[in-house]
């Protein structure tokens, strides 16, 4: 067995999970279609909503879940912000 402290190889620690921002999901209703928010900050410390420009042309308001999700490496993404006050 291997002693506490070493990680087996090719495994990582939870802890250092690269960062790849932040998921938020909303639909667009003349699309009808999903769209993804990428925040490369936490949006849990405000859920208050947000005035999201979509691709479509018009602006959706956006209600952000503190049930948010971190964002995977290859999870592809409609827009991207750095932090929700952009949107406010």
């Amino acid at each position: 067995m291997m002693p506490p402290t070493m990680v087996p190889p090719g495994r990582r620690r939870r802890s250092e999970r690269e960062d790849y921002g932040w998921v938020i999901s909303f639909g667009c209703k003349p699309t009808g279609q999903l769209r993804r928010l990428k925040v490369d900050t936490d949006p849990s410390s405000d859920t208050s909503p947000i005035e999201v420009p979509c691709l479509c042309g018009e602006v959706h308001r956006v209600t952000v879940s503190p049930y948010r999700r971190r964002r995977s490496a290859e999870e592809p993404f409609d827009l991207e912000v750095g932090s929700l006050d952009e949107l406010r």
